[in-house]
């Protein structure tokens, strides 16, 4: 028997050992090394543009009072299948999937970066766009001038149209009267216009260029005021105009009827019927020479409009003459002469039982040598009865079935 060599035994099993461990260990880092490579199956992909895409059609401008509606269209393989979400958009908009339309019944002023996503399995792509939102002003407003304390009133209409008037500080006489057009971008708008001033005791003419900018539920104006040759007059700045008339008219209001002038008894009374034509009319014992009228009140459009509005606001144009008020002293700078051919608004309001309308008038500066006017009425018959203030004007029973 050969005998074995205690040494050499213990030091053959040691190198064995380490060979199995050493093979074991190249095994498990093999196996750690592929794993890594296996692509989870659920994991998102980009899709391709022949698998999905994504088009929204539709106007991408509205004011922030209209309801609008866009289509979402899907093409590609995977189109049928595919499922439509939107991804950190603003929270006005609805995405309805069955119909693949996105709405809003209003929305906020500014510009606005909608995504859409369409996801077919794990295959997925967006779709981003811009969307538009002017502000819309229409309504009143009322502030102070940031220097001086001037007492400011403005009227906005949705055809973006504004008048507005001035009176400063102690005074009980208006001291400034203005029309003006302007275009809208976003939350800001600029224009020009006229004016209307008292100067050594006649009236006088202004131009004015303008900016108005949105702060949340107010305006800011800024009013440049020039001489018609150019040179420039005054600048004011009115902060933080709040709006007015929180009770709104409703649209479908009865405005019809006859309407006498609160600023001069000789003025022609007014009959409004129900298709919006104006014109001027007198009864028996009232007859009146001045302010012949022939126009026609055409509300505003508010068919895309689903939130609530203000329907006492309304647009007048049409044909004003035998109108020169600037005889009177307290009239000179809000109506002087309304005679041509104007374009404006009208303000319906009621206070109590009572209905007034104030008619806010431009005419075109030079070709009429005052630019604009305001005049005032309150509804004195209706339906053929006389109203609760027709009794301060002498109206009764007799003088509307005349009328």
């Amino acid at each position: 028997m050969i005998a074995r060599h205690p040494k050499k035994w213990i030091s053959g099993a040691f190198i064995l050992g380490l060979l199995v461990i050493v093979g074991c260990s190249d095994s498990g880092t093999d196996a750690t090394r592929d794993a890594t490579f296996i692509a989870d199956p659920n994991a998102p992909v980009q899709a391709s543009g022949s698998e999905l895409s994504i088009e929204v059609s539709g106007d991408l401008r509205h004011s922030s009072d209209e309801a609008f509606e866009l289509v979402v269209s899907l093409a590609g393989s995977l189109a049928a299948g595919a499922t439509l979400s939107l991804e950190d958009s603003p929270n006005f908009l609805t995405l309805t999937t069955e119909d693949q339309k996105i709405s809003a019944d209003y929305a906020v002023a500014g510009v606005h970066t909608v995504t859409v996503t369409a996801k077919s399995g794990n295959k997925f792509t967006t779709s981003s766009f811009d969307l538009t939102i002017d502000a819309t002003l229409h309504g009143r407003y009322e502030g102070l001038t940031d220097l001086d304390g001037v007492a400011y009133t403005a009227l906005i209409t949705r055809s973006r149209l504004i008048f507005w008037s001035a009176v400063t500080n102690g005074d009980t006489q208006m001291s400034l009267h203005c029309q003006g057009r302007f275009t809208t971008n976003i939350t800001e708008a600029s224009g020009g216009g006229y004016c209307k001033r008292t100067a050594d005791d006649a009236p006088a003419v202004l131009s004015t260029g303008f900016d108005l900018t949105l702060d949340g539920d107010a305006i800011n104006l800024v009013i440049r005021y020039s001489d018609t040759a150019g040179g420039l007059v005054s600048t004011d700045s009115i902060g933080a105009m709040t709006r007015l008339d929180r009770s709104y008219l409703d649209s479908d209001a009865d405005l019809t009827g006859v309407y006498v002038s609160t600023q001069l008894g000789s003025v022609r009374w007014l009959s409004i019927d129900s298709d919006g034509v104006v014109q001027d009319t007198s009864a028996d014992g009232f007859e009146k020479f001045r302010c012949r009228i022939d126009a026609f009140i055409s509300p505003f459009d508010f068919s895309k409009v689903r939130v609530s509005y203000d329907g006492a606001i309304q647009g007048i144009s049409g044909a004003w003459s035998d109108c020169d008020l600037t005889d009177q002293a307290g009239l000179r700078v809000l109506v002087g002469d309304a005679s041509g051919q104007n374009d404006g608004a009208v303000r319906f309001y009621d206070v109590g039982p009572d209905r007034y309308v104030d008619a806010y008038l431009a005419r075109d500066y030079p070709v009429y040598p005052d630019p604009v006017s305001r005049m005032n009425y309150a509804r004195v018959c209706n339906q053929g009865l006389p109203t609760p203030i027709a009794s301060q004007y002498n109206v009764d029973d007799n003088v509307c079935n005349d009328l």
